[in-house]
C-alpha cells in the first residue's frame, strides 16, 4: 500500500475530460494564461463563455493534479500551487453548474470529486462520486460512471469502509469495459484481507500475479509491463502467505510467479516477512531458495546466511542453526570485502548471532553455543571480547581443550595487561584440566612469554618444570628445579619442593654423583634443612656402590671392589636405619660376587642389629636360604631355614618346606614330613608327602601298608610308588598284600606287575609248543603227536583267553602270535604228512582232499587271529605311550619297562616298527660322573637356564626323586623374573 496514492493520481490524471489534450507543463500554463484573458474580455451571456470557462476549470484542475503528484514525489509539505490551482478550478466549476446543462453536470461532478479527493475533503467527494453515479440524464455516460464508480471505491477504501468499497470494486469488475482492471483487483484483495477473508484475497493476489495483462501501465510507447505494480502485488502477496501457515507448496508456487528480476528482493521480502510473524521454519525454507537465486553477490549471500542461521536458531533448530552459521562464516572469509560498511554491518550481525543464542541458554548453555563462538573467533580472531566468553562458555561445558584454545588466543589479542593475564591465567587452568601433558606446558610457555614478570610467574615455572618431571624428562626437570631452588626471588616452600624435585630427579635418573654434589649446594642454600641434605648427600655415596651392583655390564673386579668399599666403610656414627640398608646391600653385593664370606657377614650384620623387625630378620634368612639352594647347598640352606619362623606360612607348610630341604639334602626329612601330615597339609602336597615317607623307610613295601587307602586318591603316585618298590624289591610279601587287595585291582601299576605273571608263563609256554613236532615214522605216534599238538592248542586258546582277561596289548599279542603261528604250522605240518601206502590214484585224490577240510579250521582261525593281530600292530596310540612312558619313567621303572618293549620289538610284524622299538631302548642312561658334574654346573652359574635344564633332565633318570620339580620350579621363576 506503500504507493497507492501515486496510483490513484496516476488514475485521476487518467481520467480527465477526453477533450481534455494532453500538453506539458509550459504550454499547459500558456494556454491558462490566454484563456484568463479571453474569459476577462467575454460577457457571460455569450455562448461561448460556459465552454471556455468548463475548458479553463479542466485545466487548472489536471495542473492541479500534476503539481500534486509533483508534491507528493518530493515530500513538499504546506505547497501552494496545487492548493490555489484547486480552488480556482472549483470555484469556476461550481459557477458553471449553475448555468450548465443536465448533460454536463455529470463529468463537473467528477472532476469536482477528484479535487475534493486530494484536498482531503472526502465526504464531499464521495457525494459528487454518487452524484455521477446516479446521473438521470436522458445520455449518461457508461466511461464516466465506470471511473466514478472506481473512484468512489478507492474513496472508500482510503476511508477504511472496505465493504463498501468492495461492493464497488466487484460491480467495476463485472463491467468487461472497466480500465484498470489491475489496479482494482489489487485493491479488492486488500479489501477481502481488512475484512477478514484472506483466503480470497490471497486467491486474489495470485490471480492477479499470473495475469500479465493486468499488470501494465499506459506510457507514450503504449502499453507496458508495469514491473513496480508487479512488485507490489508480490510483496504484498507475501505479507497475506505470512498472515497463515506457509506450506512448501505456496513457497514453490510463489517462486514460480516472480520474474527473474525481482527474485531477490522478493524473496527478502517474503523472508523476513514469515520469520517476523513467527514461521521460522518457512523463513529459513525461504532464505535456502533465496540463496539459489543465480547472481548473487558474495555480499548477498553473506547477509542471508547470517539470517538463515538466526532464523534456525529463532525455530529450535540449533543444529542446522550452527552449520549454516558456519557456512556463512566460510563464505566470509572467503569473500573480499569491497563495502567496507556492509562488512562491518555484517560483521555485527554474526556477533548477534552468536550473542544472542547465548543469551537465550545462558544458565544452561549447550555445545551448539560453543561451537558458535567457536566459528566466530576462527572467522574474526581479533575479537578477545567474544574469545574469552567462548572460553567461559567452554569451561561451563567442560570442554577444557577448547577452552585452553580460546583462552590462547584471548591472551594474544588482548591489549589491556588485566585482561590479558585473567586470559592466560583461564588457559593454564583449563588446559591442566584437560590433562594433556603438551596443551599444559604451551599454556605455561605461553605466560611466560606474554608475561614474564607476572604475579604468577615463578608458580609457572615451577609447573613447566613439574611438566617435564610427570613426562619422565627428569634431565630437563632436574635443573629446571634447581634454578627455581637457588633463585632467592620466589617463595621458599615453592623453593625447598623445587630442591627436594630436583634431587628426586636426580635419583630416578640414578646421577649419585650429581646428587652428592647438589645436595651440598642445597645444604648451604636451606640452612634449617642441613641434616636432610647432608643424609641425602651420603646416601648418595650409598647409591652409587649400589649402581655398580646392579649394573648388569659391571665386570666382576669392579663388584669386588664395591663390596670392599662397602665392607670399610665407618659406621660407628650410622643409625641403625642406615646400617640395615648397608648390610641389606652388602647382601646384595655378595650374592652377586657370590662371595659367601661376605654373605655371612652381612647376615651376621643384620642379625645383630636390635630393631630389626621380625619381617627383616625374616627376609635375611630367607635371603640366605635362597643363596644356598641356587648354590644346590641344601644342608646349609636347611640350617638358616629351622631359624625361620616363616609367618606367611601355615605350620603344616612351614613343616613340609623344612621337609623337602632336609630330604635334597638327603639328611633325615622323616620327623618333618610326619609333623606336616599331622599338622594336616593340604591335599594337593599330602600324597607326594606319604610316597616320600615309604620311598625313605627301610622297608618301602612295609610302609606301603600305612599309607595306601590314603594314597588311593591320587592314583598316579600310587601307581609310582607300587613301581619303585616293585623295581627294588621285587614282588615280596608286603607289596603281594598290596597287589592282592581288590581294592588295587584297577591300578595301572597293579595290573603292569600282575601281567608280568602272564609274560613269564607264556613264553614258557611258547617255547614249549613251538618245539612240539608230528611223529609221521608210524600211525599210530602221528595220531598220538597229533593229539598231543591239539591240546597245546587248546592251551593257547586258554592263553589268549588269560591275556584277554587282564586288558593287556602286549599279552594279547604274544598269545595271537603264538596262535597264528601255531594254528598255521599245524594246517602245514597235516598237509605234509606221508600219504598211506596200496591208494590208487583216485583214493589218493580223495585223501588229498580230506586233508584240506581236515586243515581247513585251523587255517581260519590263524586268518582270524591274524587279523586281530594286525588290528593291535596298527594302534598307535599303544606304542606312542609305551615308548613315551618309558622315556619319561624313572631308571627304575625303566628296568620294568624295558623287557616288554624288547619282547615287542622281537614280535614286531615289520622292520620299522621292530626299528622303533629298539630305538627306545638305546642305552643312553647318563653316568653319575654327569649328574656331578652338571650340579657343579650349576652352582657355578646359578641363574643359566640352560645348565639347569640339563641338571634337571639328569635328576629325572638318575638323581634324587625331588630335584626334578625343584628345577622346574627355579626355572619358572627365572623366568617371570626375566619378564618383570
Amino acid at each position: 500500500m506503500k504507493t497507492f496514492n501515486l496510483f490513484l493520481i496516476l488514475l485521476i490524471s487518467l481520467s480527465i475530460r477526453a477533450q481534455a489534450e494532453k500538453m506539458d507543463s509550459e504550454t499547459q500554463n500558456l494556454v491558462i494564461e490566454r484563456l484568463e484573458r479571453i474569459i476577462g474580455l467575454m460577457e457571460k451571456k455569450d455562448s461561448s463563455w460556459v465552454p471556455t470557462n468548463l475548458r479553463l476549470a479542466d485545466l487548472l484542475s489536471e495542473r492541479a493534479r500534476l503539481r500534486f503528484m509533483n508534491e507528493v514525489e518530493v515530500n513538499c509539505q504546506g505547497c501552494k500551487g496545487s492548493v490555489e490551482d484547486r480552488k480556482r478550478a472549483l470555484s469556476m466549476y461550481e459557477g458553471i453548474l449553475k448555468t450548465a446543462r443536465p448533460e454536463m453536470k455529470a463529468p463537473i461532478f467528477f472532476q469536482m470529486g477528484h479535487l475534493y479527493q486530494i484536498g482531503g475533503n472526502s465526504d464531499k467527494a464521495a457525494s459528487l462520486f454518487q452524484s455521477v453515479l446516479s446521473d438521470k440524464s436522458k445520455n449518461p455516460n457508461p466511461d464516466l460512471i465506470r471511473r466514478a464508480r472506481t473512484s468512489l471505491a478507492d474513496l472508500e477504501f482510503e476511508r477504511g469502509h472496505h465493504k463498501d468499497a468492495l461492493k464497488h470494486y466487484n460491480l467495476a469488475l463485472k463491467d468487461p469495459k472497466t480500465a484498470n482492471k489491475g489496479l482494482i483487483l489489487y485493491r479488492r484483495a486488500w479489501c477481502e484481507f481488512n475484512l477478514d477473508q484472506l483466503p480470497k484475497a490471497i486467491r486474489t493476489l495470485e490471480n492477479l500475479a499470473q495475469s500479465p495483462d493486468l499488470l501494465v501501465k499506459e506510457t507514450a510507447q503504449g502499453t507496458v509491463r508495469d514491473e513496480g505494480f508487479q512488485a507490489d502485488v508480490l510483496r504484498d502477496l507475501a505479507t497475506f502467505y505470512s498472515r497463515q501457515k506457509i506450506t512448501p507448496n505456496e513457497i514453490a508456487k510463489y517462486q514460480k510467479l516472480i520474474p527473474d528480476t525481482q527474485r531477490k528482493d522478493l524473496l527478502f521480502f517474503f523472508a523476513g516477512e514469515s520469520g517476523r510473524l513467527g514461521q521460522k521454519k518457512a523463513a529459513a525454507d525461504i532464505y535456502k531458495a533465496y540463496l539459489k537465486t543465480p547472481g548473487l553477490t558474495k555480499t548477498e549471500q553473506m547477509e542471508v546466511m547470517v539470517l538463515l542461521a538466526q532464523t534456525e536458531y529463532d525455530k529450535n533448530g540449533s543444529t542446522e542453526s550452527i552449520e549454516s552459521f558456519a557456512i556463512a562464516a566460510q563464505a566470509y572469509k572467503q569473500m573480499n570485502c569491497d563495502d567496507d560498511e556492509k562488512c562491518k554491518e555484517l560483521h555485527q550481525k554474526m556477533k548477534h548471532y552468536v550473542t544472542e543464542i547465548h543469551r537465550s541458554r545462558k544458565t544452561n548453555p549447550d555445545a551448539n553455543v560453543l561451537k558458535a563462538y567457536e566459528i566466530y573467533v576462527q572467522t574474526f580472531p581479533k575479537d578477545t571480547e567474544m574469545s574469552m566468553l567462548g572460553a567461559q562458555v567452554a569451561v561451563q561445558l567442560n570442554k577444557s581443550e577448547t577452552a585452553t584454545r580460546l583462552y590462547s588466543q584471548s591472551a594474544d589479542t588482548a591489549s589491556d595487561s588485566g585482561l590479558r593475564e585473567t586470559a592466560l591465567l583461564g588457559e593454564i587452568s583449563s588446559a591442566e584440566k584437560t590433562h594433556d601433558p603438551v596443551l599444559r606446558e604451551n599454556a605455561y610457555n605461553h605466560y611466560i612469554a606474554l608475561n614474564p614478570k607476572g604475579e604468577k610467574s615463578f608458580e609457572v615455572r615451577y609447573q613447566l618444570a613439574h611438566l617435564s618431571y610427570e613426562k619422565k624428562n627428569y634431565d630437563k626437570a632436574a635443573q629446571q628445579f634447581k634454578e627455581l631452588a637457588l633463585d632467592l626471588k620466589g617463595p621458599e616452600a615453592l623453593r625447598k619442593s623445587s630442591a627436594d624435585l630436583a634431587l628426586d630427579s636426580l635419583a630416578i635418573q640414578k646421577r649419585d654423583s650429581d646428587i652428592e654434589k647438589w645436595a651440598q649446594d642445597f645444604s648451604v642454600a636451606f640452612p634449617k634443612n642441613r641434616v636432610e641434605f647432608d643424609r641425602i648427600s651420603r646416601k648418595a655415596i650409598m647409591n652409587q656402590v649400589v649402581v655398580t651392583t646392579n649394573n648388569q655390564k659391571s665386570s666382576t673386579r669392579e663388584l669386588e671392589k664395591a663390596l670392599e668399599k662397602l665392607q670399610q666403610t665407618n659406621l660407628s656414627t650410622a643409625n641403625e636405619t642406615e646400617q640395615i640398608l648397608h648390610f641389606r646391600n652388602m647382601l646384595i653385593l655378595a650374592e652377586k660376587v657370590d662371595s659367601e664370606k661376605s654373605l655371612r657377614l652381612a647376615i651376621a650384620g643384620l642379625l645383630r642389629i636390635k630393631s630389626l623387625q621380625a619381617k627383616d630378620r625374616e627376609e635375611t634368612l630367607a635371603r640366605a636360604v635362597g643363596f644356598y639352594e641356587r648354590k644346590l647347598d641344601f644342608k646349609t640352606a636347611y640350617a638358616f631355614a629351622v631359624q625361620m619362623k616363616f609367618p606367611g606360612l601355615r605350620k603344616a607348610d612351614k613343616e613340609l618346606r623344612l621337609g623337602t630341604l632336609a630330604d635334597l639334602a638327603n639328611l633325615p626329612a622323616q620327623r618333618h614330613y610326619q609333623s606336616a601330615l599331622n599338622l594336616g597339609i593340604s591335599k594337593s602336597a599330602e600324597a607326594s608327602v606319604r610316597e616320600r615317607l615309604v620311598l625313605l623307610s627301610a622297608r618301602p613295601s612295609r610302609e606301603l601298608i600305612k599309607h595306601q587307602d590314603r594314597l588311593l586318591s591320587s592314583p598316579e603316585i600310587l601307581n609310582e610308588t607300587i613301581l619303585i618298590i616293585f623295581a627294588k624289591e621285587g614282588l615280596n610279601l608286603g607289596l603281594s598284600k598290596t597287589v592282592n587287595n581288590r581294592r588295587f585291582s584297577h591300578l595301572s601299576s597293579v595290573r603292569f606287575i600282575q601281567k608280568q605273571a602272564f609274560y613269564q608263563k607264556h613264553q614258557k609256554f611258547d617255547q614249549k609248543i613251538s618245539r612240539h613236532v608230528l611223529i609221521t615214522s608210524s600211525d599210530r605216534l602221528l595220531q598220538k603227536s597229533i593229539k598231543e599238538r591239539f591240546k597245546l592248542l587248546s592251551a593257547a586258546d586258554q592263553t589268549l583267553a588269560e591275556a584277554n582277561e587282564i586288558r593287556d596289548t602286549t599279552a594279547q599279542i604274544m598269545a595271537l602270535t603264538t596262535m597264528v603261528r601255531e594254528n598255521q604250522r599245524l594246517a602245514n605240518n597235516l598237509m605234509q604228512t606221508p600219504m598211506p601206502k596200496g591208494l590208487n590214484a583216485v583214493e589218493q585224490k580223495k585223501y588229498q582232499q580230506l586233508l584240506v577240510q581236515q586243515t581247513r579250521p585251523y587255517v581260519s582261525k590263524a586268518n582270524l587271529a591274524q587279523n586281530k593281530l594286525q588290528s593291535l600292530w596298527n594302534n598307535e596310540r599303544f606304542f606312542i605311550g609305551l615308548i613315551s612312558d618309558y622315556e619319561k619313567s624313572r631308571a627304575e621303572i625303566q628296568r620294568l619297562l624295558k623287557g616288554e618293549i624288547q619282547t615287542l620289538a622281537a614280535l614286531a610284524p615289520n622292520r620299522n616298527l621292530q626299528n622303533r622299538l629298539n630305538s627306545a631302548l638305546r642305552d643312553d642312561a647318563p653316568s653319575l660322573q654327569e649328574l656331578m658334574a652338571a650340579r657343579a654346573s650349576v652352582r657355578e652359574n646359578p641363574e643359566n637356564l640352560q645348565q639347569i635344564e640339563k641338571l634337571k633332565n639328569l635328576e629325572t633318570k638318575i638323581g634324587h626323586p625331588l630335584m626334578s620339580p625343584y628345577l622346574q620350579g627355579r626355572l619358572v621363576q627365572i623366568q617371570k623374573e626375566k619378564v618383570l
